[in-house]
């Protein structure tokens, strides 16, 4: 009787193991609900319907291009982001970024450098080219 009950018990804490990795496993990706900064999407907002454009400004978009090379590649990447996100919803290519930010996929377009524009390459790039 207490070799049943010995197996048992191993028995119902190697189950009661699984179930723990699995609820780990399942809740691993997920976090916590906090208050959505300006770059994450809400859950409507991450699948966008067929009747409106997905409209979530980079943070990065600000008045003046940023003068650290580190601060230019990611507004660079993050301009890029919204190009091609307004690529794939809206099924063209932009012709430049004023149009972005009359869409509502930028807060405001950035200034560039002195004797620096923005362009937007073939391959869906914002890149900083001279005057």
């Amino acid at each position: 009787m207490l070799k049943q009950i010995e197996v048992w018990r191993r028995l119902m804490l190697g189950r009661l193991l699984v179930v723990c990795v699995l609820a780990c496993w399942v809740g691993c990706g997920k976090q916590p609900a906090a208050s959505p900064s300006a770059t994450e999407p809400t859950p409507a907002q991450a699948a966008p319907s067929a009747t409106t454009p997905h409209v979530e400004p980079p943070a990065a978009a600000a008045a003046t291009a940023p003068a650290d090379p580190t601060q230019t590649a990611a507004l660079l990447g993050e301009l890029t982001q919204a190009v091609r996100k307004y690529s794939v919803e809206q099924r063209r290519v932009p012709k430049d970024l004023e149009e972005l930010s009359a869409q509502g996929y930028l807060r405001q377009v950035p200034s560039a450098p002195s004797g620096k524009k923005f362009v937007i390459t073939k391959n869906l790039q914002v890149k900083l080219v001279d005057r």
